[in-house]
C-alpha cells in the first residue's frame, strides 16, 4: 500500500512540475494545474475510499477469522475436557479393580496364615508338652541327685559325728586311766 502511495505523489509531483515548466500561459497553466488538483483530489477520494473499504475487508476478514480460531480453540479445550474425563474415569476404574485384587490377595494370604497356624499348632502343642514332660523328669532326677548327695552329705556327717564321739570317749576313758593310776 505504501508503495502505490509514493508512486502516485512521485506521479503527482512529476504532473505538477511538467506544467510548470511548460511552455504555456500563466492561465492556460494554472486551469491545467486546477484541473489535475481537481484529478488527483478525486483520485485521492478513490483511493481513500478503496483504502477504507480494504481495512473494514481486513478487519472483517481478521474478525471472521479470530472467531473462527476462537470457536476451534473452545472446541479442542472441549475435547481436551471431555478426554481428561474420560482418563479420569479410566484411571480410577482401574485404581478400584487394583485395591479390589489387592484385598483379594491380603484376605488370602491372611486365611492361608491362619491355616497354616492351625496345623501347626497340634505340633507345637506336642512339642510343648514334650519339652514339659523332659523338664519334668529332669527336675525329678536332678532332686534325686541332690536327695542322694544330702543323703550321702548326712551319712558322712553322722559318721564323722560318730567317729569324733568315738575318739571323745577313748581320750575321756585314758584320762580317767590315767587319772586313777595316779
Amino acid at each position: 500500500m505504501n508503495k502505490l502511495m509514493y508512486f502516485v505523489l512521485g506521479g503527482a509531483m512529476g504532473a505538477v512540475g511538467a506544467l510548470l515548466l511548460a511552455p504555456r500561459t500563466g492561465e492556460e497553466t494554472r486551469s491545467l494545474v486546477a484541473d489535475y488538483a481537481g484529478n488527483v483530489a478525486s483520485d485521492a477520494q478513490a483511493m481513500g475510499a478503496k483504502a477504507s473499504e480494504a481495512i473494514q475487508n481486513g478487519v472483517h476478514q481478521a474478525t471472521e477469522k479470530g472467531q473462527a480460531a476462537l470457536n476451534n480453540l473452545q472446541h479442542a479445550a472441549d475435547n481436551a475436557t471431555t478426554a481428561a474425563v474420560d482418563k479420569n474415569d479410566e484411571l480410577r476404574a482401574k485404581i478400584e479393580a487394583a485395591r479390589d485384587r489387592i484385598a483379594a490377595q491380603v484376605k488370602q494370604n491372611a486365611e492361608q496364615s491362619a491355616q497354616a497356624v492351625q496345623d501347626a499348632a497340634p505340633g507345637i502343642a506336642d512339642k510343648a508338652k514334650n519339652a514339659v514332660d523332659t523338664a519334668k523328669n529332669a527336675a525329678t532326677n536332678a532332686i534325686g541327685s541332690a536327695a542322694g548327695a544330702v543323703k550321702g552329705a548326712v551319712d558322712k556327717a553322722k559318721d564323722a559325728a560318730d567317729k569324733g564321739a568315738q575318739e571323745v570317749a577313748d581320750k575321756a576313758k585314758n584320762a580317767a586311766d590315767k587319772a586313777d593310776k595316779k
